[in-house]
């Protein structure tokens, strides 16, 4: 339960400190004295986001602590899996800085706003003036009914698994339009990468045609120039190699002489040996470079081949041909290989429909057993609050569509009296009747949830009288299961109260600065008795006052 609020430069409150007992506790005080300020404060400490508007002072950080009992709740398990460190006694506190941002703690440890909002939200439940507006939206009614049906567990297990199936789905739909795409390009890449392979490219098969057409095209002066080469190495009767073989043979008579000579004969020899296989090499290309045209051509048709598919796809080399041809077979080897994921992928999706299709007909059938109980349970607590012909209808329907509640959509029928026919809840409730519906469900509620404290914000709105004195009772009632914390402007509310504070503005030279005490039994009598008569208490008001304390 929640046992202490501090605040600190937070809208009109300076610094002020509350602590809370359990049982039933309400807070009064003048319109505008600040008292839906405190729920504010606290909406922030359970995760609500903020920014430096609400700073009193903007030149120095606000702090909001929320002090908490959590003996008798088991939630040391979220602790544990977050990595917070846990006590019985545990605080949240939050720190808005001048500069607008946030820091958020839980226990002196710092955590995120997401962490505050889940521990938060299994810690207090804050109604507020606007909450009836919820009773127009199917998830209010099916958290009411899983409540009940305690199968809170199967509705979290599907809503991860539909969260995963939508991941599944975006997935799919990514791969189906990939595909499209790819098939789109894929006759054309078919024909382009056949045109490659049918070209046979080599490696250094350009360089070499280059080559080689070069040669022919200058066939006649090559001729020449390996004649003139020939008569002057070899065929002239003063040919070089006549001409070292004299040397040679010269040396050779004079080699007996010493050995100097025969060395140079030797390598004179060596010399005879070079110039006989450069003979040889520059023979051998002679057989291919007759003009011939028909090779001719077929040197420049190849080459024009490569040449007209360098030019088509922006290369200037046969590598880069090659490297294309290569993408291009991944790139129709990732054709099948996406249609062999979508395969597969739209088998794990159908699995995981399955799973959902299963675990939302158990919602449904859970739904459907609690929903006698929950309407007899709410006509009951409404009897008690003057409405003794209310009745509801509930009825639950198979949707086309997966929500993160299951697969259903609800629709809540009333009717306020006997004969008037059953009609939208939500289009037929007067403000005063939405006012005791919700006291109703949280009553219904507070009997099967753990929620350790419940807090509501004037849900007396359009009350009077004696339905005020009903309303009372219940959260009496209900305070004996839970913490109650009751924000009213009503007196009969006030006053059943096991514990009452006051909010007043304190005016401190034109500075405005709310202010909270708790009211011991005398200034209680007061309290009502203003809330009953006005600024000026009459000795009725103080009679009256006495009577709805007692």
């Amino acid at each position: 339960m929640l046992t202490k609020i501090f605040i600190k430069n937070f809208a009109l409150i300076d610094e002020l400190e509350i602590n809370f007992s359990n049982g039933f506790s309400t807070i009064t005080g003048d319109t505008g004295s600040g008292k839906s300020i405190l729920l504010s404060a606290l909406s922030l400490v359970i995760g609500k986001r903020a920014d430096h508007k609400i700073l009193k002072n903007n030149n120095i950080k606000c702090i909001i602590e929320a002090e908490f009992c959590l003996k008798k709740i088991n939630i040391k398990k979220v602790f544990d899996q977050n990595n917070i460190d846990y006590f019985d006694q545990t605080i949240l506190r939050r720190e808005i800085l001048p500069n607008g941002k946030s820091r958020s703690f839980i226990n002196d440890t710092p955590t995120n706003l997401d962490l505050m909002k889940l521990i938060g939200e299994k810690l207090i439940d804050i109604h507020t003036q606007h909450e009836s507006l919820m009773l127009s939206n199917d998830n209010f009614f099916f958290s009411l009914i899983d409540n009940l049906s305690q199968q809170n567990n199967i509705v979290k297990n599907f809503s991860e698994n539909l969260y995963f199936y939508k991941e599944q789905c975006l997935e799919l739909e990514k791969l189906d339009r990939l595909n499209i795409s790819l098939k789109n390009d894929n006759d054309y890449n078919t024909y382009v990468l056949n045109e490659l392979l049918d070209a046979k490219l080599v490696l250094g098969e350009q360089e070499e045609l280059e080559s080689n057409l070069l040669m022919l095209k200058n066939s006649e002066q090559i001729r020449n120039s390996l004649s003139r080469i020939d008569s002057l190495l070899y065929t002239d009767e003063n040919s070089i190699e006549n001409k070292i073989t004299t040397l040679n043979s010269i040396l050779n008579s004079i080699s007996k002489f010493s050995d100097n000579y025969l060395e140079i004969k030797n390598r004179i020899e060596s010399v005879l040996i070079e110039l006989d296989d450069i003979k040889n090499e520059l023979n051998s290309p002679l057989t291919n470079l007759d003009n011939d045209s028909f090779e001719l051509d077929k040197l420049e048709n190849r080459l024009s081949v490569i040449f007209n598919l360098q030019k088509k796809h922006a290369v200037n080399s046969i590598k880069e041909l090659i490297s294309k041809t290569n993408k291009l077979k991944l790139q129709l080897l990732k054709n099948d290989s996406v249609e062999i994921d979508i395969e597969n992928l739209k088998k794990e999706v159908s699995l995981k429909e399955s799973l959902l299709d299963e675990l939302s007909l158990k919602i449904s059938n859970s739904r459907k057993k609690i929903l006698p109980k929950l309407k007899s349970d709410l006509e009951s607590v409404l009897s008690n609050l003057g409405m003794k012909n209310a009745s509801f209808n509930f009825n639950i329907y198979d949707s086309t569509n997966y929500n993160r509640f299951g697969k259903n959509s609800i629709e809540v029928m009333f009717s306020s009296n006997k004969g008037v026919k059953h009609a939208s809840l939500f289009k037929v409730a007067s403000g005063g009747e939405l006012s005791r519906i919700l006291l109703s469900i949280k009553s219904v509620l507070s009997s099967h949830s753990k929620m350790p404290t419940m807090i509501f914000d004037e849900i007396d709105t359009g009350i009077s009288g004696e339905m005020a004195n009903a309303m009372a009772n219940i959260m009496l009632k209900m305070s004996k299961n839970m913490q109650i914390i009751a924000i009213t402007h009503l007196p009969q509310i006030a006053a059943k109260g096991n514990h009452h504070f006051n909010v007043y503005k304190n005016d401190n030279f034109g500075v405005i600065n709310t202010k909270i005490k708790k009211l011991n039994s005398e200034d209680r009598i007061d309290e009502i008795a203003k809330m009953l008569s006005g600024d000026v208490m009459s000795d009725s008001a103080l009679v009256h006052a006495r009577e709805l304390l007692n």
